[in-house]
């Protein structure tokens, strides 16, 4: 679950922040509403949190209704109800919550969002699987760790079944031709999608052939969004693909197949005969 949270007293919130992460949820700081709606132009959220104490909701909120109508959202206010519900008349806003909130406040908002449908039990799952297994796995991972000093910090998020999704900034810093990111780094962006699919899945597995199509220019300066799929499996051979769009237009795409093991232990046999040619002839349908 990916939650943002737009205010400048995160400290003030430590405690409701650590009950979300406590409910596996990912908190993205905003500290004023110019940084964030920039961002909303690219990313989404399963909740958005103004703080109304800091930042005028009304005004925020009417503007994130024209980039992304479908984002649901929460206010912290001191408001009474009644002057709450006149000032976000309109809006949508699913809950109003107190001016300083406590780890308490946490499970009835998500309560509140499940009750929507804004929380799909199955996507939850397959975060808890993500988490589990980037930390397990690669937690130093030069993709989607977070603190790597000169990694890609992509935070790839569950967004559907067998899908997950993530944001790349393409600095300048990873540049290939002028004004171009390097091939190189766009391959292991889709890879590094691609691999946080089997993780989703709660499965360990390792790239074993990788096909990248370089379909148009990927320009520094704008961000890229990242979608990573699985299409099919047998027994220990996965078949996934990703894209990688730039202002709406898909700029590359990969397919790979993914095989599944742990490095510690021995092999499982690949399938046989008519299995494998099964699987490989599914494989071509689905990847055309």
């Amino acid at each position: 679950m990916r939650i943002a949270l737009i205010t400048p007293r995160e400290e003030g919130l430590s405690a409701f922040r650590a009950g979300l992460e406590g409910r596996n949820a990912r908190i993205e700081c905003y500290r004023d509403d110019f940084d964030f709606l920039q961002t909303a132009r690219s990313r989404t959220w399963d909740l958005v949190i103004v703080d109304g104490l800091y930042t005028p909701f009304h005004g925020i909120l009417e503007r994130l209704l024209e980039i992304n109508a479908s984002l649901n959202t929460a206010v912290l206010t001191d408001l009474s109800a009644e002057a709450f519900h006149e000032a976000g008349e309109g809006l949508g806003i699913l809950s109003a919550l107190p001016a300083k909130p406590a780890a308490a406040d946490v499970d009835p908002l998500l309560a509140k969002l499940r009750a929507i449908g804004g929380l799909d039990p199955a996507v939850e799952e397959a975060q808890a699987h993500l988490d589990a297994g980037r930390f397990r796995h690669h937690p130093h991972c030069v993709v989607c760790w977070d603190r790597h000093p000169f990694g890609l910090q992509v935070d790839y998020r569950v967004t559907g079944v067998h899908r997950v999704e993530g944001t790349f900034g393409c600095g300048k810093s990873y540049e290939g031709y002028e004004g171009l990111v390097h091939g190189g780094v766009i391959s292991s962006l889709l890879d590094g999608a691609m691999a946080s699919c089997m993780l989703a899945m709660g499965l360990e597995a390792y790239t074993a052939e990788l096909r990248v199509r370089f379909r148009g220019p990927v320009r520094t300066g704008r961000p890229a969004v990242l979608k990573g799929d699985w299409v099919r499996g047998e027994g220990p051979l996965h078949l996934l693909t990703a894209t990688l769009e730039e202002e709406g237009k898909v700029r590359a795409t990969a397919r790979a197949k993914f095989y599944q093991g742990s490095l510690d232990a021995d092999a499982a046999p690949l399938p046989k005969g008519g299995g494998m040619r099964h699987l490989l002839s599914q494989a071509r349908k689905r990847l055309v």
